[in-house]
């Protein structure tokens, strides 16, 4: 029954992404990942760290993102919307991928069928992820690396340190920290495991075959960093170019007039308007968890909520122009999706919760290499945090506090929920929860996406 219930959540997960990508426009996101694309096709190089706005990031995206624009040139795809939607479509690609590999991850850790089944469910109907999914950016190749990376970590452990899969783990380390500077929690995450059990050393693994796995990993991904920061600090005066000197999102983007608060919680906000506005703009984790969950930073809403003041919301969301006098137009049913979703969305928080601190006690246990795979989750969640948070500190606007950048750590809070869950599972009132909580967020993510498509559909 697992089995079957895994396929047709994941054939609809697919099936999900696939349909809203077809139909979303290709410049529907939130930055413009085309343009280093396409100096690339007109050049032929890697473009300056300065050439465009998103031109300072790592080239691993770009570059195979171009690499595909020019094998579809010569199949006799043309124009701009023919490359764009296609490569539109790759991204929807590496965003399934991810899925698989959690799912891979989740099968290679001592979980119940059940646990397993209701963490597969929220990581398919997550609509972030779903979002993400369907817009161009490095976003979806970088979760999709950071996820392989893990898979590949577990792997090698499991087979005793094996050097294949150090090898392809380096290789996948490699890839990795190059399509976004986020992914470099990767490095650490592998690193810690592998060091831990050179020290442990468990009787089964010789040392010697310890040492040889660590340096097959991380020398070639750490060598190409510095080479890479080297350069950058040599040409740009910095070690990891930004684009802040372009746009200062932190001068312009509008903010809540008390600052960011890092204590407060306070989703119910969104729930009566589900969109960015005054006053709603400064909780740290009411704003992470609220974009978890709906189109807080609108790109469907205004699209499904058709209304006269939406250009006037995007110029004061922009920094352009005062936050719109008339109304704008949430209608009821974008309204009770949105709080179904925020309500069923304290569920899987609380497991998650409950998972970690489950988790941070089997890492702090006597260590071996049964348990030593565990200290991956608990370190890709607490950087993915800190850095998110440093960039807050550094930009206190709602564009630094994306809950696209924490799904960095969906491999993480999938096995934090997976854990959390398997605790209890055998409280029958607990387990009832959690099956309903993650139907109703099936339910609900699959009518918010076909409500999103018929209004994409209809322009």
């Amino acid at each position: 029954m697992y089995r079957r219930l895994t396929f047709a959540i994941f054939a609809l997960a697919i099936f999900l992404r696939l349909l809203l990508c077809w139909v979303n426009p290709t410049e529907n996101s939130f930055d413009d990942h085309y343009e280093p694309i396409a100096l690339i096709l007109q050049t032929g190089e890697i473009p300056a760290k300065d050439a465009c706005f998103q031109c300072y990031q790592p080239p691993v995206f770009y570059y195979s993102s171009a690499i595909a624009a020019k094998a579809l040139i010569s199949l006799g795809v043309t124009g701009n919307n023919g490359i764009e939607k296609s490569l539109q479509l790759l991204n929807c690609v590496y965003a399934i991928g991810s899925l698989l590999v959690i799912y891979l991850i989740l099968k290679r850790l001592n979980l119940s069928e059940f646990s397993r089944l209701m963490a597969f469910c929220i990581v398919c109907f997550l609509p972030r992820h779903i979002f993400m999914s369907v817009m161009h950016s490095n976003d979806s190749l970088t979760y999709l690396g950071i996820s392989l990376c893990v898979y590949l970590l577990l792997v090698t452990i499991g087979r005793g340190m094996s050097p294949v899969f150090a090898g392809l783990l380096g290789i996948a380390l490699t890839l990795t920290i190059f399509v976004k500077y986020t992914a470099f929690l990767v490095l650490p995450m592998a690193a810690a495991p592998l060091v831990t059990l050179i020290v442990v050393n468990p009787p089964h693994i010789p040392r010697s075959r310890s040492v040889a796995a660590l340096s097959l990993a991380l020398l070639v991904p750490l060598l190409m960093l510095g080479i890479y920061m080297s350069n950058n600090y040599r040409q740009y005066g910095q070690a990891l170019p930004w684009n802040d000197k372009i746009v200062n999102t932190s001068a312009v983007q509008p903010h809540d007039p008390e600052g960011v608060d890092f204590t407060s919680f306070t989703p119910w906000q969104y729930m009566n308007k589900p969109v960015l506005a005054p006053g709603q703009m400064h909780s740290f984790w009411t704003l992470i968890y609220s974009g978890m969950w709906i189109d807080s930073e609108p790109r469907f809403t205004d699209i499904t909520d058709r209304g006269a003041s939406w250009p006037m919301y995007f110029n004061w969301l922009t920094g352009k122009g005062e936050f719109p006098s008339t109304p704008i137009t949430i209608s009821n049913y974008t309204r009770i999706i949105s709080s179904g979703l925020l309500v069923c969305g304290m569920i899987p928080l609380m497991a998650i919760v409950i998972g970690f601190a489950g988790c941070l006690r089997t890492v702090l246990s006597p260590r071996t290499d049964k348990t030593v795979i565990y200290q991956a989750f608990p370190i890709i969640a607490l950087l993915n945090a800190a850095g998110i948070l440093m960039l807050t500190v550094k930009a206190p606007v709602y564009s630094s506090m994306k809950a696209s950048y924490f799904l960095n750590s969906l491999p993480s809070f999938s096995v934090f929920f997976a854990l959390g869950v398997q605790r209890f599972e055998n409280v029958p009132w607990f387990r009832r929860t959690v099956t309903f909580a993650c139907g109703g967020i099936l339910l609900l993510t699959t009518i918010y996406i076909g409500r999103i498509y018929v209004a994409l559909s209809a322009i």
